[in-house]
């Protein structure tokens, strides 16, 4: 489990550096995982200083440039954020990674680029049916060559987590981590930083600076905590629908009706359009600004209708087709049919405040030791400075953030893998691992 976890954020450097000696004089010799955000009213010298005292923590210690933490204080959004959980040494291996990520799949993908007068080009009634049966995820699955997981892996005794931080093509790493089936694996992709350092992704592993590949902490011989995910920014714009057929990437019908169309109602609702624009330029108007997607719901979850449910994995959807009734989501396969779901909205204009919830949950757990991933939006980073800025310390809570989102690919309770691994993307969107500090 977690030694330690905490999250200091403030424009004072000083500040920050005493915390980290704080922490590293009452663990010395654990591995920490640390995350860092920069900001432009911080001089980079100084920046570089907090960098050096944090990869010197250890030789074992791994970290990343992230983005900063969402708030509604402007003052916070432009302060620097780091984030320190420490780890028992008998009980974290520190691994690095350079498994490629994999280049987009197009096979079975024809559905999304096919034209309207040839809909299934040319192919027979028999080969439509076999197609039907098709398991697309073992298709993807199929097409990619699963690399061997770095050595260090190889004397892990019962990996329980895998805690992560990649550059921005993850696919390779969390393919061969799925080898490791009683193991939860959560991953944050950081912040991009071509502006702050010169490189795509800035990763760390002791005094070693990494611009791509992955690193992370492998967890064994010590208590399980458990995963969890929230979406609190998401706002729901349908009822609760079961998918009635999938293909691929594609969901076709949702309760037996084309989807789409079902989301281009639900969207009308509060929007005004011209007279003049047909159903695809109305999808493509508000799909330009705001950002939609499918959660898939936990039927395990004893909700009314007028609850909201729990959501237990969320797919962006990158297009509909109002003619056709499919809605493409980013993804390699859609749920499939059966699957309970609902559609979300996150506005072009969401400000998630995630620090203010953190801070006030961290106040009140005093029994939780966490560690939470969280997605910035994209156009958070200001430039705006001002002077009445202040030092905000969650105890108990590493809090970090990144505009390019988080991985997850959970266990359920008896050490099973309970699912493929997910890229989350929603603004305000959430992974925590918890341990019990009682």
């Amino acid at each position: 489990m977690a030694l330690h976890t905490s999250t200091i954020i403030s424009r004072r450097l000083t500040d920050i550096l005493a915390h980290v000696s704080r922490v590293n004089l009452a663990f010395p010799d654990h591995i920490p995982l640390f995350t860092l955000s920069t900001s432009p009213s911080v001089e980079q010298s100084h920046l570089q200083d907090l960098v050096t005292r944090l990869t010197t923590l250890s030789p074992h210690a791994v970290g990343c440039l992230s983005a900063p933490v969402p708030s509604s204080n402007e003052a916070l959004r432009t302060s620097v954020a780091c984030s320190l959980s420490i780890f028992h040494k008998d009980n974290a291996s520190a691994f690095r990674s350079d498994i490629p990520g994999k280049s987009a799949p197009q096979v079975g993908r024809w559905h999304a680029f096919r034209k309207k007068d040839q809909p299934d080009f040319g192919i027979g009634e028999e080969m439509r049916a076999d197609m039907e049966n098709v398991n697309w995820e073992d298709v993807w699955a199929k097409n990619v060559d699963v690399p061997p997981l770095p050595s260090v892996f190889k004397s892990i005794p019962e990996a329980h987590t895998v805690i992560y931080l990649s550059d921005g093509s993850p696919e390779g790493l969390s393919n061969s981590l799925q080898s490791l089936s009683s193991a939860s694996k959560v991953g944050l992709i950081a912040s991009s930083t071509p502006f702050i350092t010169g490189r795509p992704y800035t990763l760390f592993h002791g005094k070693s600076i990494y611009s791509s590949g992955a690193i992370g902490l492998c967890l064994h011989s010590s208590p399980r905590p458990s995963v969890h995910v929230d979406f609190p920014g998401l706002l729901a714009l349908t009822p609760r629908m079961v998918i009635t057929e999938s293909e691929g990437n594609l969901v076709l019908s949702l309760d037996d009706k084309n989807p789409s169309r079902l989301l281009l109602a639900a969207i009308e609702k509060g929007q005004n359009f011209s007279p003049t624009d047909d159903h695809s330029a109305k999808l493509l108007k508000v799909m330009k600004d705001d950002e939609f997607f499918l959660g898939v719901l936990d039927n395990s979850e004893n909700t009314t209708e007028h609850e909201r449910p729990k959501i237990r994995q969320v797919y962006h959807i990158t297009s509909g087709d109002p003619s056709r009734g499919s809605l493409a989501l980013e993804s390699e396969a859609a749920p499939s049919p059966g699957t309970t779901v609902q559609i979300y909205r996150s506005p072009a204009n969401a400000n998630p405040n995630t620090l203010s919830r953190y801070k006030l949950s961290s106040s009140e757990n005093t029994k939780l030791r966490r560690m939470a991933f969280t997605v910035a939006p994209p156009d958070l980073v200001s430039n705006a400075y001002t002077d009445n800025a202040e030092t905000v310390v969650l105890e108990d809570t590493f809090l970090a953030a990144s505009e390019n989102g988080f991985l997850i690919d959970r266990c359920v309770p008896d050490g099973k893998s309970d699912e493929c691994p997910w890229t989350c993307k929603v603004p305000g969107g959430v992974a925590e691992l918890r341990w019990s500090s009682g």
